[in-house]
């Protein structure tokens, strides 16, 4: 059984000045839907005046400059083009290691943060743990693989590595203090044992959207991030103890990180995430979504909650990077949070002292910080290093101060321009709009506070508009996707741009057409993406255009493994696939470069090559409304055809939410001579047989 979590919601309120927030949520709108919201959901704001005629003409040449120069048959990758994404930090006895997602290394450094070696890692790192006699690993969501480590002296050494079997990707990997090692696989929603030969000892399934894992000497906790649950299970030097249900504690919304620590009263939990209530946009805005964060007591049969905190209230938003600080052998009732926003330039330390007022202070850090360590936990001052991809950038607190030190470079290594970055930062933190406020249902917020590394959230919303309700949408990959928006139908991201900024601070109160400073002590962190100079507000909009151009899909594990084994065709259930995906769907979910363009569309005999390459650019979608049965629609005359490119990062699926997972689309799906449905359709519809949906499946995983 799971356990229901009572949640007893405290505001904290202070004086520090607001920090702002940034972007927008899943079915959010731009100039078009952004009128349409304001007819269904409540009053236009009158205040938000523009500076320009129209803003959307002066954008559109850039788009159209732009996209001429974007080749849609390969397109760019995020695996590398945007820049080195320093992803986890460990300190080692002779100063850190590091993970370079962008990069595919490991790296190790001096207590200054100076890199010293690096040495290949799994493909697109995003794991990084300590084992016992000093052994490093490391896992990446591209590869089979775990890599081992040692560091000797001011040298990096590689170990070698094992490949787990029957599966395309790790996303963690923890070691427990018996020295147990677990992996993460986050596509197949479970975590693993691994043996000594990387074999699978055990295979426990945790849920949707599993990106972080955390062992300690008791319990197992893994951030299941899209089904909004962090999933304790008992473990010990032998595994998971199978004799006790694992607790969940679940939430509305998603949590973005958290850290767990043992003690003599049960294990503690703390987590970053959306506040845990129902988005609601009914009065124009996007309420109720403030940052906050949550610390737990779990009992072998309950979980008990300690405090909520508004983190956002404090200039703190897209809180990943968590850590409890609370001294070896302190009460029981005693937990220190350290919490640093990844959409804010503020950290918090928070004191926990049972029914006591929490206690909060400022800690001054920069954007983009998703993990850190310490040198010393026993030692409060002791310094704390960190990793932010924002910044692309390692950096480090200490007795002297802040200090920022960018990833060393390498000859040959893709280079980014200031505007994608500058995008980049209006995409993922505060600055898009910082007048928001965290007052009654008003929030601050960030694109990703929606739209979890750019992908969903998981969760259905409400629309503000009857009783229509929306899963969030991908923002990765938009170039192809046009137009933009179930809904809305926004023809070009020059549109998006523009209406974004208004659409984040509705409610605010204030113009969304400004410029950004950064000489202002409140963007003084801008320096480090090569921002000298103030910002108009047309630049900040062909800013955030740049970006999401830029911010395209990584490639597919299932390929990128096959790649690897030298397969480069089909095998005989995913061609029959791919011929039941072009009799049955592909009317509507089409094989075209650009979704809005037909002469883009590619025929059935490429599909093989193009769905096996890594760039993959096959947009699997179409302009216009379609009507399939999935009620309400968003529209009245439907809802626009999603895009299936990385459909497993998409849970859960249709518009109204209703399938929870690839299957449950198969199990939907009924045709009749000229028209498919997903829900709904008429009796005399015929289902798809058991063979057709293996087939359909084998081929989906491929996208």
């Amino acid at each position: 059984m799971t356990s229901a979590v009572p949640v007893r919601v405290v505001r904290v309120l202070a004086g520090i000045a607001s920090l702002g927030i940034a972007s927008l949520a899943g079915a959010c709108g731009t100039r078009t839907s952004a009128l349409a919201h304001e007819r269904d959901a409540g009053p236009p704001d009158t205040t938000a005046a523009t500076a320009a005629p129209d803003p959307i003409v002066e954008l559109q040449p850039f788009e159209a400059m732009t996209r001429d120069a974007f080749d849609l048959e390969r397109p760019p990758s995020a695996e590398t083009g945007l820049g080195p994404d320093p992803w986890a930090i460990r300190r080692v006895p002779s100063g850190w290691v590091g993970i370079l997602r962008g990069r595919s290394a490991i790296v190790l450094l001096d207590d200054d943060l100076k890199e010293l070696a690096r040495l290949p890692a799994p493909r697109s790192p995003t794991g990084l743990a300590l084992g016992k006699n000093g052994e490093i690993f490391v896992v990446g969501e591209l590869s089979p693989r775990v890599a081992r480590y040692v560091v000797r002296g001011h040298a990096l050494d590689a170990l070698g590595e094992m490949v787990v079997p029957g599966v395309m990707g790790l996303r963690d990997v923890a070691v427990s203090p018996a020295g147990l090692v677990w992996a993460l696989d986050e596509r197949g929603g479970r975590v693993l044992r691994l043996g000594a030969d990387g074999n699978v000892l055990a295979s426990v399934p945790v849920g949707h959207g599993a990106t972080q894992l955390l062992a300690t000497a008791r319990h197992l906790v893994v951030n299941a991030v899209t089904d909004h649950a962090l999933v304790v299970l008992r473990a010990d030097a032998s595994g998971v103890r199978g004799e006790t249900r694992a607790q969940r504690i679940t939430h509305d919304g998603p949590m973005w990180g958290f850290d767990a620590r043992e003690t003599s009263s049960g294990l503690v939990v703390a987590a970053g995430g959306v506040e845990d209530h129902p988005l609601d946009r009914r009065g124009g805005f996007f309420g109720y979504i403030d940052s906050f964060v949550f610390a737990y007591r779990v009992h072998d049969a309950s979980v008990e909650t300690l405090a909520v905190v508004n983190v956002s209230e404090h200039g703190t938003v897209t809180p990943k990077a968590i850590s409890i600080d609370t001294p070896p052998g302190a009460e029981p009732s005693r937990v220190d949070v350290l919490v640093s926003g990844y959409g804010s330039s503020s950290g918090l330390r928070i004191g926990l002292r049972g029914a006591s007022k929490p206690s909060i202070a400022p800690v001054g850090l920069v954007p983009g910080i998703r993990a850190f360590d310490h040198a010393d936990r026993s030692v409060p001052a002791a310094a704390t290093a960190m990793a932010s991809p924002l910044l692309d950038a390692w950096v480090l607190l200490d007795a002297r101060g802040l200090h920022v030190v960018p990833v060393e470079e390498r000859a040959g290594e893709p280079v980014r321009t200031t505007m994608s970055r500058l995008g980049e930062a209006l995409f993922f933190t505060s600055l898009m709009a910082p007048k928001n406020s965290s007052e009654g249902a008003l929030s601050r917020f960030t694109c990703e506070t929606c739209h979890f590394e750019g992908y969903v959230d998981g969760r259905t919303h409400h629309t503000g508009r009857e009783e229509i309700h929306a899963t969030t949408k991908p923002l990765v990959g938009l170039v192809g996707n046009r137009p933009y928006f179930s809904r809305a139908l926004d023809p070009d991201l020059a549109t998006v741009s523009h209406a974004e900024f208004r659409v984040a601070g509705a409610g605010s109160g204030t113009n969304p057409f400004f410029a950004v400073d950064p000489r202002a002590p409140e963007h003084t962190w801008l320096e480090h993406l090569g921002v000298r100079e103030a910002v108009e507000p047309l630049e900040l909009r062909r800013s955030l255009l740049r970006f999401l151009v830029d911010f395209s899909h990584r490639p597919n594990p299932a390929v990128v493994i096959r790649t690897g084994a030298q397969r480069t065709s089909f095998d005989s259930l995913e061609r029959e696939g791919a011929r039941v995906f072009a009799e049955r769907c592909e009317s509507c979910h089409a094989a075209r470069l650009s979704a809005d363009d037909p002469s883009t569309h590619v025929a059935f005999e490429r599909w093989e090559s193009m769905v096996l390459s890594e760039s993959a650019p096959l947009v699997w979608g179409s302009a216009g409304y379609q009507k399939t049965g999935v009620r309400p629609y968003v529209a009245e005359e439907g809802a626009r055809t999603p895009s299936l490119r990385r459909l497993y990062k998409k849970h859960p699926y249709f518009t109204n939410g209703s399938a929870k997972s690839i299957d449950d689309v198969l199990d939907g799906v009924r045709f009749t001579p000229s028209r498919m449905f997903h829900a709904t359709s008429p009796d005399s519809a015929t289902a798809l047989d058991d063979a057709d949906k293996r087939a359909l499946r084998a081929f989906l995983e491929l996208l």
